[in-house]
């Protein structure tokens, strides 16, 4: 009986560790796999998802992968426009679902090369990458270090840039039945060029509300209406006062250290900089043994010509070489150039032996080099090295105000400490501007400054920031004045202002609605402009695409244009008036004159339906092998770090 208890607890221990294993099995390490993938794993293509397990077969589309898109679409914000967006404005743009969606597209076209047994060899991608110009040297031929360059210009790995072009190439092969070549229709291809190369005159007048002067002033009941619908455009801003500390290279460069020898070597090591230097009109002969040199300089020595004497020794009309005007630097370096620049002018006694063989050389004329004397640059070279140093020393001054600042917790404390200036601004909007509207905050930083200001609570201090131009600062909100309503009397000034705006707007609009049924009633304009007191404009000849801005024709005018039958009228209102446009001239487009340019229409025309198609394609690969997107895993890598 004992014994049999013995093995009931051994069997009960080893059913209730089994049950833990089997639970560990499960649920830990599905949890495990579950949320490695969430933090890695933002999308998949294809494959099979089990139950507590997670994705079979299929591809991975990784958090990191998208993330990298996204920095690369806000490098090229930056390389276009200077300056970069901040990420939590590139998201509230909706930049990270366009990295989302460019990255799934990547690896759909990735998966789709592989299910389809698509091989591109490393022979046929660096071939690829061997005959691309922007990787070509001055011989015409790839060059290594031009292709490195260029890489770390746009920031690509040598690496990712191998797989794009080999994605490329199998791509090319993927989507080769889909041919460019009479894709689009010839009679789709001619309505549509003539439609977009079709040009039209039109005749312009411009009517400002300012043409109405009698604008009464508004009731008291008027006004008291007006302002009740239309409060929000009254409504005062939300004020702050705020004080900061500002870090900058500029303000330290008094303070960098910078000796006369110092000053002293970095003139001798740009040298080159200030002044030219000295040349030498030189020709020469080339021999490849001592004594054929030694011949030729003999030959010349007892009257002859140094063409003559290498004609006579080397036994070629061709013998002698004309290098014209030379520096030091545009020779290969040592006994050559050393050498030439010892020499007199003439022909050389003896002869230079270079790697190159023996050099005969005759220096026909030496032109001084001049340089500027070290006083008359001194002072800018010593600035420069203040620049350069600067921003060591700065960099210095920011750790030294993060150490007090941890330590007193106090902006104002840290900057008394350290001998920094705290500014202060009082009662600035959001815009910058103070309560007249008036720009205070100034200033390359002004756009940082006022932001960190709004984006920091009352009587709380920003983290220290850094600007794109490499300032340093911190601010401390002294003060919030909210955003309020202000009574009509406060603002009763501009609230008659915008009521006499509206009018006159209503008013002015009721003449151009005059002017525009006499138009098309058959009145001239050169009529109606006399009758406003305005003047007829005859804009150039334009296409849909096209804009005559300094005669009215603007964008929006020149679509009410292309609407318009000949001899009618239209008009279409700007901010501050309205353009009455008819339509004087059509110009139709001459089809067989414009041959040429119709066929490149055409092949143009082709690639873009073939572009569709590809496009069409792709989103049927994608529907066939399914797209599953983790929209918890998206949302928690793009959340705005505030709310991290």
């Amino acid at each position: 009986m004992n014994t049999f208890r013995k093995y009931a607890r051994y069997i009960i221990l080893f059913i209730l560790f089994g049950m833990l294993i089997v639970s560990f099995a499960l649920w830990g390490i599905g949890d495990m796999l579950r949320m490695g993938g969430r933090g890695t794993e933002v999308a998949h293509i294809g494959g099979t998802r089990l139950p507590l397990y997670g994705w079979v077969g299929g591809a991975p589309v990784s958090v990191n992968e998208v993330r990298d898109q996204f920095n690369r679409q806000l490098e090229g914000i930056q390389r276009q426009t200077g300056q970069r967006p901040e990420p939590d404005q590139a998201i509230r743009f909706g930049l990270h679902v366009r990295a989302l969606e460019e990255t799934i597209q990547r690896a759909v076209l990735d998966y789709s090369i592989q299910q389809f047994g698509l091989v591109v060899s490393d022979d046929e991608v660096y071939a690829a990458i061997s005959r691309n110009p922007a990787f070509a040297g001055t011989g015409g031929s790839f060059d290594r270090l031009l292709f490195r360059n260029r890489l770390q210009q746009a920031r690509i790995s040598e690496a990712q840039f191998v797989n794009d072009v080999r994605r490329e190439i199998a791509a090319n092969q993927l989507f080769g039945a889909v041919r460019t070549e009479g894709l689009a229709p010839k009679t789709l291809r001619d309505d549509i060029f003539r439609m977009e190369a079709e040009r039209r005159v039109g005749e312009t007048i411009y009517v400002p509300d300012a043409i109405v002067v009698d604008v009464p002033k508004p009731t008291a009941e008027q006004l008291g209406a007006y302002f009740e619908a239309n409060k929000a455009r009254f409504q005062v801003p939300e004020f702050r006062a705020f004080s900061y500390v500002m870090m900058t290279a500029d303000d330290v460069a008094s303070q960098v250290g910078v000796t006369p020898d110092m000053v002293k070597q970095e003139y001798e090591a740009r040298a080159g900089e200030f002044g030219t230097p000295e040349k030498r009109d030189v020709d020469q002969a080339m021999a490849d043994s001592e004594d054929k040199a030694k011949a030729i300089i003999a030959a010349v020595t007892a009257g002859k010509s140094l063409e003559d004497a290498a004609k006579e020794v080397l036994g070629s009309a061709d013998g002698v070489i004309k290098l014209g005007p030379v520096t030091k630097k545009d020779l290969p370096p040592g006994p050559l150039a050393d050498g030439v620049f010892k020499l007199p002018v003439g022909v050389a006694p003896a002869p230079i032996q270079s790697p190159l063989g023996w050099h005969i050389v005759r220096v026909n004329s030496i032109t001084e080099g001049k340089s500027v004397p070290f006083d008359e640059v001194k002072d800018r070279l010593e600035k420069e090295l203040r620049a350069q140093l600067a921003p060591d020393l700065l960099i210095k001054q920011v750790t030294d105000f993060e150490r007090v600042l941890a330590k007193t917790q106090s902006m104002k404390q840290a900057a008394e400490d350290l001998g920094l200036k705290v500014r202060t601004y009082e009662n600035v909007d959001s815009r910058g501007q103070d309560a007249q509207g008036v720009q205070v905050v100034m200033g390359p930083a002004a756009n940082e400054l006022v932001q960190a200001a709004f984006a920091t609570r009352e009587s709380a201090e920003s983290e220290l920031l850094e600007t794109q131009r490499g300032e340093y600062f911190i601010v401390r909100t002294d003060r919030i004045v909210p955003a309020r309503t202000p009574a009509l009397n406060e603002v009763e000034v501009k609230v008659t202002e915008a009521w006499q705006n509206e009018e006159r707007r209503k008013l002015a609009d009721a003449k151009v609605k005059e002017a525009l049924d006499k138009a098309n009633a058959g009145t001239s304009f050169e009529a109606l402009a006399k009758e406003l007191g305005l003047e007829v404009r005859i804009a150039k000849p334009v296409s849909r695409f096209e804009a005559d801005q300094g005669n009215y024709l603007t964008q929006p005018v020149v679509q009410e244009l292309f609407k318009l039958p000949e001899g009618k009228a239209a008009s279409v209102r700007t901010a501050e008036g309205s353009v009455l446009v008819r339509l004087n001239k059509l110009e139709p487009v001459d089809m067989a004159k414009d041959k040429d340019q119709i066929e490149r229409f055409g092949k143009q025309l082709d690639t873009m339906v073939a572009n569709d198609l590809i496009l069409q394609l792709i989103a049927a690969l994608r529907a066939k092998y399914g797209v599953t997107v983790d929209e918890a895993a998206f949302a928690a890598a793009f959340r705005p770090q505030n709310q991290q």
